[in-house]
């Protein structure tokens, strides 16, 4: 199984694909993610045991059971590696708080007992699009200013089903943060 871990969140999609169509327009060479496939990654996790899922359940839990809903924005769009030489197309989360790295932090810590290797470095972000050949170099445009707040309330575990028509998102699992 191909897993990862999500924010559970208010809806946004509507919102973000509707910008997305708009920049479909200025790129050619990009693979898009389909509205309901847009979502906020806490952790990929990779190929994973099915045997070993209710004990990574048990241990995602744990790690985020000190986790109050919380709310951030999204409000702009980057990439990876960077905006002038893009390859991954995403748009921008302000968390002024840091609550999604502290969340990260928790599940990386939580995951090793599997082998899992803690991230290097983070940014949260929302994938839209992946350039097929090349670079995409988003500082030549002046795109329009939005900010969506949204409101996180637990996490999801998905597994990636991988299609040449694109992935499909399971959902495994759900956790619903505690409001303390």
């Amino acid at each position: 199984m191909r897993l990862f871990i999500a924010l559970k969140t208010t809806p946004y999609e509507d919102e973000l694909f509707e910008i997305e169509n708009k920049l479909k327009l200025l790129f050619s060479d990009v693979k898009w993610v389909d509205k309901q496939n847009l979502h906020v990654t806490l952790k990929f996790l990779g190929e994973f045991k099915e045997s070993l899922l209710k004990e990574l359940q048990n241990v995602v839990k744990e790690s985020l059971n000190c986790f109050n809903p919380f709310s951030f924005s999204i409000s702009g769009i980057s990439g990876f590696p960077d905006i002038s030489s893009a390859r991954v197309l995403f748009f921008s989360i302000n968390d002024p708080e840091k609550t999604i790295e502290k969340a990260i932090k928790g599940v990386d810590v939580a995951v090793e007992r599997f082998g899992i290797q803690r991230e290097k470095s983070y940014v949260p972000h929302i994938t839209f699009g992946r350039v097929k050949n090349g670079q995409a170099d988003l500082s030549r445009f002046n795109f329009d200013k939005f900010n969506l707040n949204v409101s996180a309330s637990g996490i999801i575990l998905f597994e990636s089903i991988l299609r040449s028509e694109g992935p499909i998102y399971k959902e495994i699992f759900e956790f619903e943060f505690i409001s303390k």
